[in-house]
């Protein structure tokens, strides 16, 4: 049997619904990301995703699912996708990318730029959310691993 891998990331920023742009919420991701066989994980290059999000005036430390893609990294693109509930019991998912480049590479390895969609996967917010390297590049590289 092959080991698993995981890593676990948090993500904070702002985002906005379509329908009042002009209010800037507060929105925060905490995930793990883990294949329980690393031989999949290269075939497939999927992460499954859980965790929490906080965004304000939406979901308040409610849990999500998901994945991280990495099929598209040739294209220079990292796809995130999580589902939840709002606190109203609505779902929504949060679908972004972000976008790999050798002439920004910090922001390649921190920036992900998403939107809120709803039920029947209308947008209806956007966000955009940073890794603080300064702050949590050691806790990534602690919480990196394999899982045997």
């Amino acid at each position: 049997m092959f080991p698993g891998a995981s890593f676990c990331e948090w993500l904070s920023g702002s985002y906005w619904r379509l329908d009042s742009p002009t209010e800037e919420r507060s929105i925060e991701l905490a995930i793990e990301g883990y294949a329980p066989d690393v031989r999949e994980l290269f075939r497939d290059r999927v992460w499954q995703l859980s965790g929490t999000i906080d965004a304000e005036c939406l979901a308040a430390r409610r849990p999500v699912d998901g994945t991280v893609c990495l099929k598209r990294l040739r294209e220079g693109q990292i796809r995130y996708r999580v589902r939840f509930h709002a606190d109203d019991g609505s779902p929504y998912e949060l679908s972004g990318h972000k976008q790999c480049s050798v002439l920004a590479p910090v922001d390649s390895v921190t920036l992900l730029v998403a939107k809120v969609l709803d039920e029947v996967g209308d947008e209806v917010g956007r966000a955009t959310l940073r890794f603080d390297v300064r702050a949590d590049w050691g806790r990534f590289v602690r919480n990196l691993r394999l899982r045997f």
